[in-house]
C-alpha cells in the first residue's frame, strides 16, 4: 500500500512539473494560419500588422461600419482559435454603428512570437490600444474582452481612458480560476500567468458592462462576474444572459438587444 501511495504521489509531482513547463499548451489553444492565408468575409475589412516589440507583430482585422460611425470596438478574444473565426462576429457590432478590430495574440493565426508571462500579454494589449489611438479618438474607443481576453482588456482599460469596457464571461482572477475551479489539484503558485482582473477593476474610470451566462459552468458567475461587481458596484452593470452557457452569448437575442442599448 505504501508503494502504491508513493507511486501515485510521484506521478502527481511529475504531472505538476509537466503542467508547469507546458502550461501554455493547456491554457492557450491557438489555431495557426499560414502567412499566405487569405481571409474571406462578406463584410469589407482591412488586414493589419501591429508591431508590439522589435521582433513580435500581431495580425489584425479592421472592419468598418457602413452606418454613422460611433467609434471603434477593440476585441480581445478567448483562448482558442484565431481571427479567421472570431471575425465572423463582426456584423453584430458593425450593425450597432461601430468599427471593430480583431487581433490575434502571439502564436495565434498569423501573429508571431510566444508568451512566457502575463506581462507580455498586457504589453501587447497596450500596444494594440496605442495603434488604435493613432486612428481614433480615445473617447470613441470601446474595449471588449471575452473569457481569456476579459482580464487583458480590463488591464488595458485600467491604464487608459476608453469610452467603456465590455466584459463577456469574465474571470475574477486567472490564477484562482485555474487552481480553484477548472483544475483544483494544481496549486496556484505553479500558474505563471497572473491576470488579476479584480485588481484592474478598481482603477477603471469608464463604465464597465459585464455579460455572463447564468449556466456558465466553466467560469461560474457567482465566483467571478458577481464578485467583480462587488468590488466596484457603482461603476459595473451586470447583464445575466438567461440560460446562457460559456459559449454562444453573442448569438442570443437577449445579448443582441442589451448590447444595442449600451452601444
Amino acid at each position: 500500500m505504501l508503494r502504491i501511495v508513493a507511486a501515485l504521489f510521484g506521478l502527481y509531482i511529475l504531472s505538476l512539473i509537466f503542467i508547469y513547463v507546458k502550461q501554455e499548451r493547456f491554457f492557450f489553444n491557438p489555431k495557426h494560419l499560414d502567412d499566405n492565408f487569405v481571409f474571406t468575409f462578406k463584410e469589407a475589412f482591412e488586414e493589419l500588422t501591429i508591431p508590439t516589440t522589435e521582433t513580435v507583430s500581431l495580425n489584425a482585422l479592421l472592419f468598418k461600419t457602413e452606418q454613422t460611425r460611433k467609434g471603434i470596438i477593440v476585441y480581445f478574444h478567448g483562448n482558442a482559435g484565431a481571427i479567421h473565426d472570431w471575425g465572423k462576429r463582426a456584423p453584430l457590432y458593425l450593425n450597432n454603428g461601430y468599427d471593430i478590430l480583431f487581433f490575434d495574440y502571439r502564436n495565434y493565426g498569423k501573429s508571431n512570437g510566444k508568451y512566457s508571462e502575463a506581462q507580455e500579454l498586457f504589453n501587447d494589449g497596450q500596444a494594440v490600444y496605442n495603434y488604435v489611438k493613432k486612428r481614433y479618438s480615445e473617447r470613441d474607443i470601446v474595449l471588449l474582452g471575452y473569457s481569456l481576453g476579459s482580464g487583458i482588456a480590463a488591464y488595458v482599460a485600467s491604464k487608459n481612458n476608453p469610452k467603456q469596457l465590455i466584459l463577456n464571461a469574465p474571470y475574477y482572477s486567472w490564477k484562482t480560476l485555474i487552481s480553484e475551479e477548472i483544475a483544483p489539484p494544481i496549486p496556484s503558485f505553479l500558474i505563471k500567468y497572473d491576470i488579476p482582473t479584480y485588481q484592474f477593476i478598481t482603477a477603471i474610470k469608464c463604465p464597465i458592462r459585464i455579460f455572463y451566462g447564468t449556466r456558465d459552468f466553466l467560469i461560474h458567475p457567482e465566483t467571478n462576474a458577481k464578485k467583480l461587481k462587488n468590488i466596484n458596484p457603482d461603476n459595473i452593470t451586470l447583464f445575466p444572459i438567461i440560460d446562457g452557457g460559456h459559449n454562444g452569448l453573442h448569438i442570443t437575442k437577449q445579448y443582441y438587444d442589451e448590447l444595442k442599448q449600451i452601444l
